[in-house]
């Protein structure tokens, strides 16, 4: 969500998008005035919540990365993203999840 949210501010500041990641953050929170990066907090204490484990905990190495970040790429649930991430961002997703 972070990386969408940085994606879509520095390259497509007028997608609609970024208002429905405000309107999500309101409604998660319960907070009138939370903006997309409250939301993203709030995801992030709920998954420390439920202790979700990293994806290290199921054998994701760095080494993997590369492969991982080409599949993804070209996968076609990468369509409903809201920005085309790149190679770097679709990295650094990986890189938080271990």
């Amino acid at each position: 969500m972070e990386i969408n949210l940085n994606a879509l501010k520095s390259r497509a500041s007028n997608s609609p998008a970024l208002s429905r990641y405000d309107e999500v953050a309101r409604l998660v929170t319960g907070l009138p005035g939370a903006g997309a990066a409250d939301g993203i907090g709030w995801v992030r204490n709920l998954c420390g919540q439920m202790e979700i484990k990293s994806l290290a905990a199921y054998g994701l190495e760095e080494k993997d990365f590369p492969d991982i970040v080409a599949k993804a790429r070209q996968a076609s649930s990468m369509k409903g993203n809201p920005v085309e991430l790149t190679g770097e961002e679709l990295l650094a997703i990986l890189q938080k999840s271990i």
